[in-house]
C-alpha cells in the first residue's frame, strides 16, 4: 500500500510538473506560394505542403512546452526552403523527381514572432527571424541515429536550437 501511495505521489508530481510549462503557441502561414521551396517530389503538391506545415506547427507546439504555461508564442511563417534540392529522374517507368540531399542544400526558414508574458506584456518580439542550419559534413546523410525516419529532421533542429538560445531553455 505504501509503494502504491508513493507511485501516485510521484505521478501527481510529474503531472504537475509538466502543466507548469506549456506555453500556448500559435502558428500562421503566410504567402505559401512564394515560398523558396517547399515543393513536393513524389506526392501531390497541395497534400505535401499540408502535411508539411501540419508536422512544423506540431513542432512548434511541442517546443512551447519548455515555455511558461501563462506565456503565448505567436509565429508567423513567411519563408521556408526544405532541406535538399529537386532533381529529375529517368527510368522504365517515365521521369520523376527525387529530393537529393548534399552538402550545400541546407534548410532556411523566416518568421516573425511575438512572445507575451501572462499579463499580455511582450517579452520579446522580432518582425523578420532568418534561420539556416548549415550543418556538419555528415549532414547530407540523414543520420538514423539521430533523424530515423523524420524527413523534417534538420528544419526541426533548426526551429529547436533557435527557441533554446533565444528563450534560454533546453
Amino acid at each position: 500500500m505504501k509503494k502504491l501511495s508513493q507511485i501516485s505521489l510521484g505521478l501527481a508530481a510529474a503531472i504537475l510538473s509538466t502543466s507548469v510549462y506549456a506555453a500556448e503557441v500559435t502558428v500562421k502561414w503566410q504567402g505559401v506560394e512564394d515560398y523558396r521551396d517547399i515543393e513536393a517530389v513524389s506526392d501531390i503538391q497541395e497534400r505535401f505542403q499540408n502535411r508539411i506545415m501540419n508536422k512544423l506547427t506540431e513542432h512548434w507546439q511541442e517546443l512551447g512546452a519548455k515555455l511558461p504555461a501563462a506565456n503565448t508564442l505567436a509565429i508567423t511563417m513567411t519563408d521556408l526552403d526544405l532541406t535538399g534540392h529537386i532533381e529529375p529522374t529517368y527510368g522504365m517507368g517515365g521521369s520523376g523527381h527525387i529530393r537529393v540531399l548534399d552538402s550545400v542544400s541546407y534548410p532556411t526558414m523566416s518568421f516573425s514572432y511575438t512572445y507575451k508574458g501572462a499579463n499580455g506584456e511582450v517579452i520579446a518580439q522580432e518582425a523578420d527571424v532568418r534561420l539556416k542550419d548549415l550543418g556538419d559534413r555528415s549532414a547530407s546523410l540523414r543520420n538514423t541515429r539521430k533523424s530515423g525516419s523524420d524527413n523534417l529532421f534538420r528544419e526541426k533542429r533548426l526551429m529547436t536550437e533557435w527557441v533554446q538560445r533565444q528563450f534560454d531553455v533546453r
